[in-house]
């Protein structure tokens, strides 16, 4: 709550109707820092508590398993080295599974503070750190 009512302070009406997404990315191209942190962390955040659901089922989609098997070598794999790499993340920040689309893989990437996937990443799963 607290970085929407901050975000919300900041921009007034200005970039009505962007996703926050899309005014993460133009405040960092901007340099606008105050900006890019509340609705980057907005983001994170969302994104974050989006895949948490109760009563989820025991198993995953067979086309993720097939994804993490094909560029993680198996589910273990990927789970471990997505473990270290959050260990790894100094201080604040976040580490995602993303879909690289220029090269059309999975990778697990850490972002610092309130980073997030740029460019040709897509995100589907992140840890708060």
């Amino acid at each position: 709550n607290a970085y929407v009512t901050k975000l919300n302070q900041i921009l007034g009406d200005k970039l009505e109707g962007e996703t926050i997404e899309a005014i993460a990315v133009k405040a960092k191209a901007d340099g606008d820092g105050p900006l890019f942190n509340q609705a980057a962390q907005h983001f994170n955040h969302s994104f974050y508590f989006a895949a948490m659901k109760p009563n989820a089922p025991g198993s995953m989609p067979a086309e993720l398993e097939t994804a993490l098997t094909k560029d993680f070598e198996s589910v273990d794999a990927f789970k471990t080295a997505f473990m270290d790499k959050a260990v790894g993340n100094f201080g604040s920040g976040w580490t995602w599974l993303v879909y690289d689309t220029a090269d059309t893989k999975l990778k697990i990437v850490n972002t610092g503070n309130a980073g997030m996937p740029e460019g040709t990443q897509r995100p589907v799963l992140t840890m708060d750190v």
